[in-house]
């Protein structure tokens, strides 16, 4: 991190009132961007078991279980999907996501597994190239 923003306690502005940026002299040091992480959407399942996020450099959607007593994350899996995958949803029964990305022409459904959060491959869509978000509906 080359600067943070925060306020110092002596501050007469009042709590969360920012200050300037505080960094490292010079600016920020060269970084490579070749492994930078790119995050496009975020989804939990309706039973907040599990919690799904895309990334877009990897093409992957990763998986994550949630404590349900102290919140904690555990990583369960990284699955690949469609080429930058921008935005996914999870159906409202939480069975069910479904992943579209930036520079395909298809979607992708996906199980999750019930026990584990794991998600599980079922199909391609072709959905004409560069969508972008993904809105589930139940007619129940």
């Amino acid at each position: 991190m080359s600067s943070a923003t925060g306020l110092p306690t002596d501050s007469k502005l009042g709590p969360g009132a920012p200050r300037g940026p505080v960094g490292a002299p010079g600016g920020p040091p060269p970084r490579n961007t070749d492994n930078d992480i790119w995050a496009a959407d975020i989804h939990m399942t309706p039973n907040g078991k599990f919690l799904y996020i895309s990334e877009r450099t990897s093409n992957t959607l990763a998986a994550f279980s949630v404590d349900a007593t102290s919140g904690k994350l555990t990583y369960v899996s990284s699955t690949p999907t469609e080429k930058q995958p921008r935005g996914f949803n999870i159906d409202p029964k939480g069975r069910f996501l479904v992943a579209t990305g930036e520079k395909s022409a298809t979607i992708s459904v996906y199980a999750i597994d019930q026990g584990s959060g794991a998600l599980k491959f079922l199909n391609k869509y072709p959905t004409g190239k560069g969508s972008n978000w993904v809105e589930m509906v139940s007619f129940d």
